[in-house]
Parts: C-alpha cells; sequence; structure tokens
C-alpha cells in the first residue's frame, strides 16, 4: 500500500472509530445505490441520525430537519430538501425490493423523503 492510500485508510478507521453512526451509514446506504458522490448522501446521513436521536422531528420535517441539516452544511433548507428528494428516487430506481421490504409492503410509487427518513430510521434504530 502506498503512503497516500495508507494514510487515507488509516484516517477512514479513525473516523469510523469517532462515530460508529457514520461507519454504519458508509455500509447501509450503498445498498439503495445512494453514495458519497450524492451531496444528498451527506445530508441524509445528517437527517438520519437526529431523527433516530429524535423521532418526533419526523413530524416536521420541514420545520425540524431540512432547516437544521442545511444549518451544519451551510446551505439552504431548499437545497437539503432537493438533495434529499434526489437520494430518494435514486433508492427507489436502485432498489425498490429492499425499500418495499423495510416498508413491509408491495410499493406502487417512490417514498417521499419524510416516509424514506422514517422506514431508514426504524430500520437503523431496531
Amino acid at each position: 500500500m502506498k503512503g497516500a492510500e495508507q494514510s487515507a485508510v488509516c484516517v477512514r478507521r479513525e473516523m469510523e472509530q469517532q462515530d460508529p453512526f457514520q461507519a454504519c451509514m458508509r455500509e447501509f446506504l450503498p445498498r439503495f445505490g445512494i453514495t458519497p458522490n450524492y451531496i444528498g448522501y451527506f445530508y441524509l446521513i445528517d437527517a438520519l441520525k437526529l431523527t433516530v436521536e429524535e423521532p418526533q422531528r419526523l413530524l416536521l420535517v420541514t420545520k425540524l430537519v431540512y432547516p437544521e441539516v442545511a444549518c451544519r452544511h451551510r446551505t439552504t433548507a431548499q437545497a437539503v430538501e432537493r438533495s434529499l428528494r434526489t437520494v430518494a428516487e435514486t433508492a427507489w430506481r436502485t432498489n425498490p425490493e429492499l425499500l418495499q421490504m423495510l416498508v413491509g409492503h408491495p410499493l406502487s410509487r417512490r417514498l417521499n423523503v419524510s416516509s424514506l427518513l422514517a422506514v431508514l430510521s426504524l430500520e437503523i434504530s431496531s
């Protein structure tokens, strides 16, 4: 392993030790095609962390989740919402079977962002 590669591996391991939630998301989200090349990947991780910590945030996603994620990433709530819609669409196109399995019934269309957050946060916390 070359110096730069070894350094990147060390940094990744150190981050995983510091935040096990991040490590869990790094394995979980790619199953839905949601990878770090989407800005929504990072927003989704923060949104999921917020909703796992405080499930009542799922009741008012636009008021309690989007603004908090936007503040953490120095962007707007509208940009967060749009990016999360993109990753919701990606999850639906990539692995609708897994989403349907998590929901527990067939889906005729993709989940909206609030529903996706609810399903994923329930799966993560169980």
